[in-house]
């Protein structure tokens, strides 16, 4: 599981660092949505 963990919080940065870059805020949310969906999980 942590592998797993491990491999979508990096997907998570990678798509925070390109929403700076670009200054798009709907890549912001949708990075927001999966840390939530995240979170979710580990709550369980």
């Amino acid at each position: 599981m942590s592998e797993k963990l491990a491999r979508r919080l990096r997907e998570v940065v990678d798509l925070l660092e390109s929403a700076v870059e670009e200054g798009d805020c709907k890549l912001v949310e949708e990075a927001i949505d999966e840390l939530r969906s995240i979170i979710d999980e580990l709550e369980e």
